[in-house]
């Protein structure tokens, strides 16, 4: 009997032998979903179980994509690459590379697989352009409850895009995904530090300049030393300035902040058993040569090299992702430092690890889109242990200061306050029509699982 798990082994669940299931075509798919229905069976899709929600968790059929990995095709003519649902975006970038294409979006890690990645909320970061990977996605063709063939795209049932590309796995079994994609430029990455209340007191000035000058912004809060760390990258012509191979290997492999550089220090730190005074003053150390490293630094890359393969042992640490309006995300920053303040007076509990910072444009493409209605800004605290009860603790207060601040959860990434928070800030005209059109392609929720019935419960 098979045990499937998370990323990080947090949510673990049995699935017989006999229900656990690994097509390798649609054909396949149609048979399998054909004979849930007939026997009143649930179904789901997993990919790469990279969530720290339950989202993924199943009762009855599973269905893993791992053999549906082939990349169908790529169309020069029209910039569309169509994909199996377990082709994972490193694959797709390794195909693009010599080809002289990219996928839009890049994500850090490359493991995730676009089946899922095609109506979730998984994005990256931009100030010119969509930051959801879902955004790009043109087409797809899915498995409906009845076992149906249904294709969705530009062309076809074009009315069914926008809440497919927020499916989520509750409209059917997605066996295959068309995705935008781009000619290759190189990006420039530079870095520079602020003072995090210099940045805060002087925001909208901050985020003028950083639209003018740059594509992408990204950002680490290094909260126990009070410095935001920017990361900008511009768009480069890749004639003009093609990456160097020894940079663009340092900064998308080997010089990567959290598993080179501030993780291991973190896990050594919490490994030592250090007082709150010893391992704060300790942290702050081991950050300066991380900070000194990147301050002013600049890389050129190939983009399709940035999303790094994690092991199944690597992770270890756990994401509480929240999206605020721009507007409200510097009031949100600074009650977030008060409520780590708090806990390390009250509770003896420090956070080692720096906050990760996005930035998403407005994005009305997917219905459930975080950035539907406004530019957002994501604060996303990590700590190393996520089985330690005090996070728990600081989990749960920081949720609560989130709703505060308009915040919205991440499905995938937010724990407690996806299930209990997260219909409730979404564009409600949107939600409604989502889960109307979910209906209709499930009407014996065939694929709504408990997590779901949870985050939308009274709706459904």
């Amino acid at each position: 009997m098979p045990t499937l798990g998370n990323w990080n082994d947090t949510i673990q669940f049995h699935v017989d032998d006999a229900k656990f299931k690994k097509p390798s075509s649609t054909d396949e798919v149609q048979r399998i979903v054909r004979q849930a229905h007939a026997s009143n069976a649930k179904v789901k899709a997993i990919g790469a179980i990279h969530s720290v929600t339950p989202c993924f968790v199943g009762s009855d059929i599973i269905i893993s994509s791992e053999k549906m990995n082939r990349i169908v095709s790529v169309d020069k003519d029209n910039l569309t690459a169509t994909v199996q649902p377990g082709v994972s975006l490193n694959q797709l970038c390794g195909h693009l590379e010599p080809l002289g294409y990219q996928p839009p979006v890049i994500l850090e890690y490359g493991n995730f697989l676009f089946g899922a990645i095609s109506g979730t909320h998984a994005n990256d970061t931009s100030v010119s352009d969509n930051a959801q990977i879902s955004s790009f996605v043109v087409g797809v063709k899915l498995v409906t409850g009845h076992g149906e063939l249904l294709e969705i795209s530009e062309k076809r049932n074009a009315q069914y895009l926008p809440a497919i590309r927020s499916h989520f796995g509750l409209f059917g079994v997605v066996c295959e995904v068309t995705v935008r994609i781009w000619p290759t430029r190189s990006l420039l990455f530079t870095y520079e530090t602020q003072n995090l209340y210099h940045f805060l007191g002087d925001f909208d000035n901050q985020m003028t300049q950083v639209r003018a000058s740059s594509d992408q912004v990204f950002a680490l809060i290094f909260q126990s030393v009070d410095t935001i760390l920017l990361q900008h990258r511009e768009f480069q012509d890749v004639k003009k300035c093609p990456p160097h191979p020894l940079t663009n290997s340092l900064e998308s492999k080997a010089i990567n902040l959290y598993t080179s550089l501030v993780l291991p220090a973190a896990q050594a730190l919490s490994g030592l058993h250090l007082s709150l005074e010893h391992t704060e003053a300790l942290s702050n150390f081991l950050l300066k040569g991380p900070l000194d490293a990147l301050r002013g630094s600049e890389f050129i890359i190939d983009p399709n090299d940035r999303g790094i393969l994690w092991d199944a042992n690597d992770p270890d640490f756990e994401f509480h992702d929240w999206a605020f309006p721009e507007k409200n995300w510097p009031s949100m920053v600074r009650a977030y430092r008060q409520l780590l303040e708090r806990f390390r007076v009250e509770h003896d509990f420090l956070i080692t690890l720096p906050t990760i910072v996005y930035c998403m444009n407005k994005d009305e493409s997917s219905l459930l889109s975080r950035s539907k209605n406004s530019n957002m800004m994501i604060l996303d605290p990590e700590h190393h242990d996520p089985r330690d009860p005090k996070w728990k603790q600081f989990r749960k207060a920081f949720g609560e200061l989130a709703i505060q601040h308009g915040g919205i959860p991440h499905l995938n990434k937010t724990v407690d306050n996806a299930v209990v928070w997260y219909d409730k800030p979404c564009d409600q005209e949107a939600l409604e029509e989502f889960l109307g059109l979910r209906k209709q392609f499930d009407p014996n929720d065939m694929f709504l699982n408990d997590f779901f019935k949870q985050v939308f419960a009274g709706r459904l």
